[in-house]
């Protein structure tokens, strides 16, 4: 699986088959960014803005679309090309082999609209497991204490989700994370480092794209 970071929490996986499908292209990455870079899905784990964007959808031209309900709303009468298809929490879904289930991670306090849903997801394909935390601010969602997983994309933002410290506590209570990678530090980039140093002084493999 080849997986690309993009600003924020965007992030495209490539299935050694050719299958590509983007979670939470948005607003954070310029558009002109997103030439040539089509994909077959894109999965979008809640309505802020800078996680759901139609225009970046758009622009990366897949065939189908994976959104909740708040998403399915508020794109009101835009029109896009692919077919949408709601999810909800609970659910999983297939697509080519691969296999994604949502859970519900909480936002915690400070976020202006709360989302009614708010995933994260859990990402099973080529014998692989990759956990997605999305915007999670307290510890939430399903129970890592059993799960083993490949890789780990965790945020270290602050404020609106855990900061370096909160995102290392939570990845050292996984029963096994290969590599955990820092997400979601698109306005504070010094905690991408900060969380690295952490993680290294912890023994926690990390892996640290360049955005």
């Amino acid at each position: 699986m080849k997986i690309t970071k993009l600003e924020q929490s965007g992030l495209i996986f490539e299935t050694d088959r050719g299958y590509r499908f983007a979670i939470d292209v948005a607003v954070a990455t310029p558009l002109e960014n997103l030439v040539g870079q089509k994909v077959d899905s894109v999965l979008i784990s809640h309505f802020h803005q800078d996680h759901f964007s139609p225009n970046h959808i758009k622009a990366l031209k897949p065939a189908k679309v994976f959104l909740n309900r708040e998403c399915i709303d508020l794109l009101g009468e835009t029109q896009l090309e692919s077919e949408v298809k709601e999810v909800r929490v609970g659910e999983t879904v297939e697509f080519d082999g691969v296999k994604v289930t949502y859970f519900h991670v909480d936002h915690g306090p400070n976020a202006t609209r709360k989302p009614k849903e708010n995933f994260g997801m859990l990402i099973e394909a080529e014998g692989k497991k990759y956990y997605f935390a999305g915007d999670m601010f307290f510890p939430s969602g399903i129970d890592v204490t059993k799960l083993e997983i490949d890789k780990a994309f965790i945020p270290v933002g602050e404020f609106y989700t855990f900061g370096p410290e909160e995102a290392l506590n939570f990845a050292s209570t996984f029963k096994k994370i290969g590599v955990v990678v820092p997400i979601h530090y698109h306005k504070k980039p010094e905690n991408r480092e900060k969380f690295v140093k952490l993680a290294v002084s912890r023994g926690l493999n990390t892996e640290s794209f360049p955005i």
